[in-house]
């Protein structure tokens, strides 16, 4: 059985807790298919999302760490408890292979421990409009969350399970 899960702080943290991405990347710099059938899961959601990149479409599963499945699960359900779905608007994403948008190291999602909401009305750099109870679920939960950091980073529309990364 695997230890309670904790947001880990730092990149030696992050592998430990997640694994070592870096392994499964190639000369060429693309990941793997070997670290999506062993790290990633689906994760059902207990409503729908609209999809940020395609407003037509809605979701009911995301992809992400097989470790965050719950975690994510646990979130969204105490989202649709306390009647904030509709503070959910749209998903952007989680699970993405990619480097940070301001900077050159593996974002979050690539791992899998990130997801971006609320895309349309939360642009990075901005002060955005993310409802604070929705905020104050994902913390409480373990995530941090964009809105907090300074200048060309700040990123609302993103939360993460880890620090200091």
């Amino acid at each position: 059985m695997e230890d309670p899960l904790v947001a880990p702080h730092g990149i030696e943290k992050i592998i430990e807790a997640f694994g070592d991405i870096r392994e499964h990347i190639g000369p060429d710099g693309k990941l793997a298919a070997s670290w999506q059938m062993n790290y990633l899961a689906s994760a059902t959601l207990p409503f729908p999302l609209r999809l940020a990149w395609d407003p037509s479409r809605t979701i009911t599963q995301m992809t992400c760490h097989r470790r965050m499945t719950s975690a994510f699960t646990r979130v969204f359900s105490t989202i649709q408890e306390q009647g904030l779905q509709t503070s959910v608007t749209s998903f952007g994403g989680c699970f993405a292979f990619r480097p940070q948008r301001t900077g050159y190291k593996l974002s979050a999602h690539s791992w899998g421990i990130a997801i971006d909401l609320n895309t349309e009305s939360n642009p990075q750099g901005s002060a955005g409009t993310m409802d604070a109870a929705v905020i104050d679920i994902f913390r409480s939960a373990g995530f941090a969350w964009g809105g907090e950091w300074e200048g060309k980073t700040r990123d609302p529309m993103h939360f993460q399970f880890c620090t200091g990364y």
